[in-house]
């Protein structure tokens, strides 16, 4: 399953921005979405519980990319350890769901994402 988030183009209608969670199981091209108003650990996570109540199969790996959202192994000082204490990181734990990243600033890892979410246009609609 391969998960990211994006932002959304604000709205006339809108006071701030919103955010697009997707996710695409890499076998069946089976996507789920969200729209969300923000996007911390905790609506990732959010996401993710949902995502693994709503997928007609069992999730055994995911790949995301390496934002907060998803893990806690880089910081300011640069790359560390994962404290497997990140809300994202307890999901999969419990699930027993392997949580794979992708290398950092290496979109095209993470590409099918990246092409959905490539047709999704910038700006006012």
């Amino acid at each position: 399953m391969h998960v990211d988030v994006k932002y959304l183009p604000q709205l006339p209608d809108q006071d701030q921005r919103t955010y697009l969670f997707v996710a695409i199981d890499r076998a069946t091209r089976w996507v789920y979405v969200e729209i969300r108003k923000d996007k911390p650990a905790t609506a990732a996570s959010g996401f993710f519980k949902r995502l693994i109540d709503q997928a007609p199969f069992s999730i055994t790996q995911m790949l995301t990319d390496n934002g907060k959202e998803f893990t806690d192994c880089f910081c300011a000082t640069g790359e560390r350890q994962a404290t497997g204490t990140h809300t994202f990181s307890r999901v999969c734990t419990d699930n027993r769901i392997e949580h794979r990243l992708t290398k950092p600033r290496s979109p095209q890892t993470n590409g099918m994402i990246e092409r959905f979410n490539g047709r999704i246009p910038e700006g006012n609609p």
